[in-house]
């Protein structure tokens, strides 16, 4: 079994199969490339469902999102994504929690993966 913990909402029922898939953002620079792991924001499918949970850090955004409007997002990776982990599985537990700060509210997912093969 595998835990996976997502900083995103990704509620996929228990015994479905998933594909989780890890990326780097690699940026150029002047003294060379960047790597940005992000272990907590991989491109999660549900495989029954076909539906994809995943970070707009992976999409191509405007960089900023204005209060009571639509985030507008690429249908595809950024460029910059370079894959580094894949896993296939079927889900085993699912637990969405609601994390309460001062002013904010985040989600988190942990997902319990038994990996194929």
């Amino acid at each position: 079994m595998q835990k996976i913990v997502v900083i995103y909402q990704a509620a996929v029922p228990v015994g479905h199969r998933v594909e989780v898939v890890w990326y780097q953002r690699v940026t150029g620079g002047l003294f060379g490339e960047s790597r940005q792991d992000r272990p907590h924001e991989p491109v999660i499918t549900d495989l029954d469902t076909g539906i994809v949970y995943l970070s707009d850090r992976l999409l191509i955004t405007p960089g900023f999102k204005r209060p009571k409007e639509p985030f507008d997002v690429s249908e595809g990776l950024s460029s910059e994504s370079r894959e580094v982990r894949r896993l296939r599985g079927v889900v085993r537990a699912c637990r969405v929690i609601t994390i309460r700060s001062f002013a904010d509210v985040e989600l988190q997912t942990e997902l319990t993966v038994a990996p194929e093969g």
